[in-house]
């Protein structure tokens, strides 16, 4: 899947592929201990293998590569709960993560936390990434808005009404 993805963008079939990396995630018993973490190093593997693939093949343009010139978002529809429920599994929660890679994208960072207590989403700043009381939770809408920022469209054509997290954005 991997490898169709990142050849459906290089021979000019997809300007956009969304793909299902894995499965096998929705793990609420006891089969979460040893099933979850290979089953998503299965998926982050395979997005490296895309940025690799992406980043090795010439761009058209005879100066790039491809990851030069696309960006990738990693996320699930849903996340795990930060604790064990009573099967020894965890169950669907609200909080969830993403990884976002492309060429106006800062990479090697983490932005945004849950709180100790109630692992609720924490407000953060969002021109820096740091916590900030007065500043707001991360949800979708703000990574859509900066994945609309990182390929020049800022009039906000979605009306997210929300800011893009500029700490992300080169």
């Amino acid at each position: 899947r991997a490898a169709l993805a990142a050849k459906a963008i290089t021979s000019g079939v997809a300007r956009c592929v969304s793909v299902s990396l894995t499965g096998g995630l929705d793990t609420h018993f006891d089969n979460w201990a040893t099933e979850q973490g290979p089953r998503q190093r299965t998926g982050f593997n395979s997005i490296a293998r895309i940025i690799d693939e992406l980043s090795e093949t010439p761009h058209p343009d005879g100066q790039s590569s491809w990851m030069d010139h696309t960006n990738i978002i990693a996320f699930s529809e849903f996340s795990r709960s930060p604790r064990l429920n009573t099967r020894g599994g965890r169950d669907h929660w609200l909080n969830n993560a993403c990884l976002m890679v492309g060429p106006d994208v800062k990479g090697g960072q983490v932005i945004g936390a849950s709180s100790d207590t109630g692992m609720e989403p924490m407000a953060v700043n969002l021109q820096t990434g740091q916590l900030e009381p007065d500043g707001e939770a991360l949800k979708p809408e703000h990574v859509l808005q900066t994945l609309y920022h990182s390929v020049g469209i800022s009039d906000d054509p979605a009306d997210l009404r929300c800011d893009p997290i500029g700490a992300l954005l080169k």
